[in-house]
């Protein structure tokens, strides 16, 4: 893992040097954290969704995020509008609940080529066209993915890696186990970083997204996205909940600005299968 101890240091270093812009089409409901998660980890964000000025800001940026949370008629078109522009990550939120939101979703795969696709287990089960049992916007018991099951671990890895060799994207689900697929379908990652509190507070997988688009401007997007999931688990797991969940909410984005280098190596926990 030494090599991909040293592509994360790369980006980390590189993300903080240049200071990249990132473009994130978002829910409201998550738009501030989002923007401040962008901001702890060095890059600028910027939330503009008028379907009028979406295009320019896109060419603009050096990476575009968009989130199927909350969806309106002008984020739907803004969301096909800037995936023209720009290689993407597209968080499924949603999906397995709402028929609007899947037909986008697969519409924007289709003819955006998103360089990252990301949701939840149930999401990802759904936008690859198995079997799915979700619960609204969380993922179903009958999907969810744990890190004492490693038969589940592997047969949905398999699945994803499927679907991001038929997509030619990097497909990660989200979870307790991080999982996240090559595009080229041959490599795994499962990261295992995290903290059951941060389901507890509104928009960490909203958050999850940005950081990966924040990666994403300055590295591919698999080490992108293995990255993102062992930063944003290590904050969780640095944050304190012992006060609270407001403490928690704002522990979350201080852990993620003051992380260290030392301090991503010693707690990642992150293993690959490659084929």
């Amino acid at each position: 893992m030494e090599h991909l101890r040293d592509r994360f240091l790369a980006a980390r270093a590189a993300v903080q040097n240049q200071g990249p812009l990132i473009h994130s089409l978002t829910s409201p409901i998550a738009i501030n954290d989002c923007a401040n998660v962008v901001l702890a980890l060095g890059a600028k964000p910027i939330m503009a969704e008028h379907p009028k000025e979406v295009a320019g800001i896109a060419r603009m940026a050096q990476a575009l995020t968009v989130s199927l949370a909350n969806i309106t008629d002008a984020r739907a078109e803004s969301i096909m509008i800037a995936g023209h522009e720009k290689a993407a990550v597209i968080d499924g939120v949603g999906v397995t609940c709402s028929p609007l939101r899947m037909e986008l979703a697969r519409k924007f795969i289709r003819e955006c080529r998103p360089a990252v696709i990301k949701g939840n287990v149930s999401e990802i089960r759904a936008i690859a066209g198995a079997d799915f049992h979700a619960a609204g916007i969380d993922v179903g018991q009958k999907d969810a993915v744990t890190r004492e099951d490693r038969a589940s671990q592997l047969q949905m890895g398999e699945l994803m890696s499927r679907y991001a060799a038929h997509t030619h994207a990097v497909v990660m689900a989200s979870g307790e186990v991080d999982i996240i697929a090559a595009a080229d379908g041959k490599t795994i990652y499962y990261a295992e970083n995290g903290s059951a509190d941060m389901a507890r507070v509104t928009g960490t997988g909203c958050m999850l997204t940005c950081v990966i688009g924040t990666y994403l401007s300055v590295t591919d997007p698999l080490t992108a996205s293995a990255l993102a999931a062992v930063t944003l688990g290590i904050a969780g797991e640095l944050a304190d909940a012992s006060h609270g969940l407001g403490t928690y909410h704002i522990g979350l984005i201080d852990a993620l600005s003051a992380m260290t280098d030392d301090q991503l190596i010693q707690n990642m926990k992150i293993r690959c299968e490659c084929r």
